[in-house]
This record gives structure tokens, C-alpha cells and sequence, in this order.
């Protein structure tokens, strides 16, 4: 199996011990031959490398959701609400792992030099641990060129008396080309999989490996780094140019050739376990797009996971903050940008004129998953079996008397929105439980959330935390979860990269050199059938063999597909789109840009004793904050603090 969880270190070992090795020197605390002499002191040694990988917490610790324009988080002590108004410096210190990143690969070295002293363990194991050091040092590269451009490179450990502050920048494609290397050396030594040995699921192996090199060199032929005339003035003191300004078609097929590299894996190697989800094809007796989507995220070690760690807390987190009040924190608002980019279950766009989309009015009429068992839903009894086949994700879709904005949906819709009257599903089956969450007049034995003002979902806990889209995240949220009690029927992991996310890497490179390719067809139709919703060439044939319909296309599905998982600020950067601007109009009809003014519905129309489920002024599009975005934010600054210690470094451009 290729459940790559990070199970075989515990968070405690993981995070607590990481001051220890990553700041000092294995003498500092125990003599050189003491470390290196014992297996447990070796593997803890080895445990602490991994101390660097973060926890991947988008509400709180990462800034990927709150930044980017797929997403709103409520709480003003999070630095993506000074980022998103532009308040930020070089001495800013948001989100700051470049220093932590730089001490684990240290230590990555460290380990690499002096593992092979360790005569507890065999040659296998310590030929297999400096080929897990090898990827974590290639992974944290990863990690620091996405958020900071180039960097130094050091790939050979450093004597105390090196010259650390003259070292300089390494070119962007130089620092690609290593960690692509160290992604080939570690897969030498790592196996397919370790299904053979359970225990240390999580662990790097030949596909984490090959799909990292998928994420870098995706980013590498994009245009933030493929051509870009804008970073020509980007040098180190020097002279030395840190971006390659001349377009070079190849690094797309680079790029297509490492994720079909993974796509051959799943084909050619039905051991490795590696396809996306589909509930039917895990326990379930009938296809189920809505469940294989909303399952994906849940189900943990699943087959379409391909690096993760399995980390129950933070999803738990995930979903205080995301659920509707009372009794959580309910702030973490989808915009309506994302909201606009879900399909209809017809596959087409909702600009589409012939999509069926309807922008006002109360649907008259149920969608056609709404009641599978035909459930009788006027008694208490039926409302609660009704309220089963929702918790199961066997019924789904709109009910009648919602807004028709929110009528006949794609799958991947209903999974990852919570919007106004929805029924809430991650709440026990029990009546005066579920009527907590509504006024006195809207007790109807369902739940439904109310997001306008004055509505009870506004009110979270001691504190007043509530959407300011008027949309909730539900994606990555458990059905059968009690957050009124707050109890959670499964563990959950923390994922990394998914099998999907390789799919639309491979056609998205593929479109850039080879648009007629009969591959983008095959593997996209895979995420839309998946996803339960027609081809994309038969829903709209007019993109066929477009490069630039094509394009357009696949980055919605992208947008679509993973969106709230992080993909969609990396995306829209390392595409060049994050500036886009806007252009004042009345309603912002842009696809693209990060800065200027975010939509959602109006939840501060009306007052507290008129609003409910039928007043329509809440469904009307306003803007809900204007951003600030300059080029500058493409990448993070370096900080400050680094600058200072080091006369080679030059600070990123714009800064």
C-alpha cells in the first residue's frame, strides 16, 4: 500500500526534540560517539530531520487559504489580514520558516556524514536513512523556492569557519536542477512502497520522490520562472541573474515527463495502490461522486494520497473553524469567486448560456439526489432518516425553496460549500440538537445554516466569529462528525500531495507544447468522471485542441478540483496571474487577481427582525474587503534578519 503518512514519528517527537538537533550540534548535549554509536540516538537523530515538514494548518499556520482569492479567514490576529491589506515589511517576519528550513537541512547533512558510524544498524537501514535525508533536504529546498525564489544552495556541510555571509543566491533553475537530484539519489535506495513494512508509512519512497519532482518542475516551466521579462533586473550583487528570462519550452516537457512518470506508477504497478478515490471501489456498493469527494479528504490512507501525515488534531481544528456557530468559530469564508467557478452538474460553466444557471430566485424544485431512498420527510422520524441519508452522503444536492444560484451544482460544489439554508450535515441525528442552530421561526428539525444577519450561524462561542462572505468552507469537514458535542468518528491525516493534483499537472504541461495531445483528454475525463460530472470536451467542445481555451479550462478544473487545499495561491503565482486588476466595475467579473475587491453575498443587509431564509436582499454580490496586492507579494521577502547576517544575499524583487 501507498499510505505515506507520517505515522512512524509522532508530533510530539516530531516538533518537541527540534531545538535540540536542529540548533545545535550533536556534542552540544551528548559526546559525538554517543549519538553516533546507538540506534535510538541515530533514529532520533534521523526522527528530528523531519522536524522542518509543516503541519500544512491553512487556517492558521500557513497563509496559502487567507491570501489567496478562493478564501476569507474572519480572525484579525492571523497575519493574512495584515498581508491582504498590505501591512507587511521585510522585518514583518510572517510566516517565517527560512530559518528552520535552513537548520534541518543542515542536519540533513549532518546525519548523511555520520550515519554510516552507527554499526547498530544494518548497512540496509543506514543506506535507506541517507536516502531519506537526501529527500528531506530536496523537499525543504522545495519548500523554501516556493515561498522565496532562489536561495543558497549548500550542499556539502560546512565547516564552523566557513564564510556564510558572502555566500549568494543561487539561479532559480540551479536550485531546481538539486533538488531534482536529490529527488533521483533518494528513489535509488527507497522502495515502491512500504507495504511490507506497515510501521513506516510516511515515510519518502520512489513516488513521493517522483511527485515532488512533479510540483518543482511545474513550477519551473511556469511563467513566474519560464521567460519572465519581469525579473531581467533580479541579480545578486554580482551580476549573476537569478531567473532565466528566455522561454524555454522544454522545461514543460520536463515537467509532463516527471508526472507521468507517477501516472506510469499507478498503471504499471497495481501494488502501489495509487488511483484516485472513488467510494465504490473502497467499501461502498454503488459510485457515489459527492461521497468519493467528500471521502477523499476523510478516508485516511486512502488510495489517492501520496504524501501526508496522519494528524487527527489539526483537521479537527480545521473544522471548529470552518462549521457554522454557535458553540464553534465559523469564520473560514469561500469567496464568490470560488463559489462561481463550480461547474453546473451538466459540466458546463455558469457563463455558460446554455449551462441552465439561474442567478435570482428560490429553486421551485428539488435537485435529483436530494432524497435517494424516497425518505417520507413531513414526520420527526422521517426528518431524522432523512438527516442520516445526508450525514452518509447518500442524499445531496440542493433543496427546493434554496437560491437557484446554488440549484443543480456539480458534486465537488456540494462538497465544499456551506451557503445560506443549506442543511448542516456534520451534526448528531437528534432533533433539539440541530434546532439549536436555527431562530425560534426556522426550527424545522433540519438545521440549516443561517449566514445573513442577525441568523444564528453569526454566533460563535463568547466571541463574534462568523463568514464575512456569506459562504463557509465545508471541504475537508466530516459528515458524520457531532460538533455540537464535538466528537469525531475517525482519525484523519494531514495531506501533502494527492494523486489528482498530478493528474492536472501532467495535462496542464501537456497543453503548453502538445495541445492536441489525446492524453489531456484521457487523464482530465478521469477527475470529471470522478468527480461526477461530464467530460469537459463534451460539455464545452469548443476548447478542443485550444491551447489557450484549453488552458483556461484545465486551471479551473485545477481551481475546482483543489481548491482550499493550498493549490490555488501557488497557482495563480507561479502562472503570473496573482496582479490582475481590477477594474472598478460594478461587479468584478475577473477570474484572476489577488488584489482589489473580494465578492461574496451581502450579510449585513437588512436588520435582525426581518432576515431569514426568504429575504433575498442577503443573495446580492458586494464586495466584502478590498485587497492590496504588488508584485512584490509574488514571492515572500527574505528577512530581514538574514539580510543582515549575510552581505551576499540580495533581497527579492520589489522589496
Amino acid at each position: 500500500m501507498k499510505k505515506y503518512i507520517i505515522g512512524l514519528f509522532s508530533v510530539l517527537s516530531l516538533f518537541c526534540g527540534c531545538s535540540d538537533y536542529l540548533d545545535k550540534q550533536p556534542d552540544d548535549m551528548k559526546t559525538d560517539n554517543m549519538v553516533w554509536s546507538s540506534r535510538i540516538e541515530t533514529e532520533g537523530y534521523l526522527s528530528n530531520v523531519y522536524a522542518g515538514i509543516p503541519l500544512h494548518n491553512l487556517h492558521q499556520d500557513d497563509p496559502w487559504l487567507g491570501c489567496a482569492d478562493e478564501c476569507d479567514l474572519s480572525w484579525v490576529v492571523y497575519n493574512t489580514y495584515n498581508i491582504n491589506l498590505g501591512n507587511w515589511t521585510t522585518t514583518s517576519n510572517f510566516y517565517n520558516k527560512y530559518a528552520l528550513w535552513y537548520r534541518a537541512i543542515r542536519a540533513s547533512l549532518v546525519f548523511e556524514n555520520n550515519v554510516d558510524r552507527c554499526l547498530e544498524l544494518s548497512e540496509d537501514l543506514r543506506r535507506q536513512y541517507k536516502a531519506e535525508v537526501k529527500f528531506l533536504r530536496g523537499y525543504y529546498y522545495w519548500l523554501l523556492i516556493r515561498q522565496y525564489g532562489p536561495v543558497v544552495l549548500i550542499k556539502e556541510l560546512q565547516s564552523n569557519d566557513a564564510d556564510f555571509a558572502n555566500m549568494t543566491r543561487a539561479p532559480f533553475d540551479e536550485c531546481v536542477d538539486y533538488i531534482c537530484e536529490m529527488m533521483d539519489e533518494a528513489e535509488k535506495d527507497l522502495p515502491l512502497h512500504w507495504q511490507n513494512n506497515t510501521s513506516w508509512m510516511g515515510k519518502p519512497n520512489k513516488i513521493v520522490c517522483k511527485a515532488v519532482k512533479s510540483l518543482v518542475l511545474t513550477l519551473a516551466a511556469s511563467p513566474q520562472w519560464n521567460g519572465n521579462q519581469e525579473y531581467a533586473n533580479f541579480r545578486n550583487a554580482d551580476g549573476t541573474p537569478l531567473a532565466n528570462t528566455t522561454y524555454d519550452e522544454n522545461k514543460w516537457k520536463k515537467a509532463a515527463a516527471a508526472s507521468r512518470e507517477v501516472i506510469d506508477i499507478s498503471e504499471q504497478h497495481p501494488d502501489a495502490n495509487l488511483r484516485l478515490y472513488r467510494n465504490n471501489e473502497n467499501g461502498d456498493g454503488e459510485f457515489n461522486p459527492y461521497k468519493s469527494c467528500v471521502d477523499v479528504h476523510l478516508i485516511n490512507w486512502n488510495c489517492e494520497i501520496i504524501f501526508a501525515r496522519s494528524e487527527s488534531s489539526n483537521t479537527q481544528a480545521w473544522m471548529i473553524h470552518c462549521f457554522p456557530g454557535p458553540k464553534t468559530l465559523g469564520g473560514v469564508g469561500a469567496t464568490q469567486r470560488v463559489v462561481d467557478a463550480f461547474l453546473m452538474e451538466n459540466g458546463k460553466p455558469i457563463e455558460d448560456p446554455n449551462s441552465g444557471y439561474v442567478e435570482d430566485g428560490f429553486a421551485t424544485q428539488p435537485g435529483q439526489h436530494w432524497n435517494p431512498n424516497n425518505r417520507a420527510v413531513d414526520t420527526e422520524e422521517g426528518r431524522i432518516q432523512m438527516i442520516s441519508d445526508i450525514r452518509q452522503s447518500t442524499a445531496w444536492g440542493h433543496w427546493a425553496g434554496e437560491w437557484n444560484m446554488y440549484a443543480n451544482r456539480e458534486p465537488r460544489f456540494y462538497a465544499s460549500i456551506i451557503y445560506n439554508k443549506r442543511i448542516i450535515p456534520s451534526l448528531p441525528d437528534d432533533i433539539e440538537k440541530r434546532n439549536y442552530y436555527n431562530t425560534a421561526g426556522q426550527q424545522d428539525g433540519y438545521a440549516r445554516a443561517e449566514l445573513y444577519y442577525g441568523g444564528r450561524s453569526r454566533q460563535s462561542g463568547s466571541y463574534t466569529f462568523f463568514s464575512r462572505t456569506g459562504y463557509l468552507v465545508y471541504k475537508n469537514n466530516d459528515p458524520m462528525a457531532n460538533m455540537y458535542d464535538r466528537v469525531y468518528p475517525q482519525q484523519y491525516g494531514n495531506v501533502f500531495i494527492r494523486y489528482a493534483q498530478i493528474i492536472l499537472n501532467y495535462i496542464e504541461a501537456l497543453n503548453e507544447y502538445d495541445p492536441g495531445n489525446q492524453d489531456i483528454r484521457k487523464y482530465w475525463d478521469m477527475i470529471r468522471s470522478r468527480a461526477g460530472v461530464p467530460s469537459a470536451f463534451i460539455a464545452s467542445p469548443q476548447i478542443a485542441g485550444s491551447k489557450d481555451l484549453q488552458r483556461e479550462f484545465i486551471l479551473r478544473e485545477r481551481q475546482i478540483e483543489l481548491c482550499f487545499e493550498g493549490d490555488r495561491y501557488f497557482t495563480t503565482r507561479r502562472r503570473w496571474l496573482a496582479h490582475t486588476p481590477d477594474n472598478g466595475a460594478g461587479v468584478d467579473k475577473r477570474v484572476y487577481g489577488d488584489g482589489g475587491r473580494m465578492f461574496g453575498m451581502d450579510i449585513n443587509a437588512g436588520d435582525a427582525n426581518t432576515n431569514n431564509f426568504g429575504f433575498t436582499d442577503f443573495y446580492k454580490r458586494v464586495p466584502f474587503e478590498t485587497r492590496v496586492f504588488e508584485k512584490a507579494y509574488y514571492l515572500f521577502p527574505i528577512p530581514e534578519t538574514e539580510i543582515e547576517k549575510s552581505k551576499g544575499l540580495v533581497q527579492n524583487p520589489w522589496w
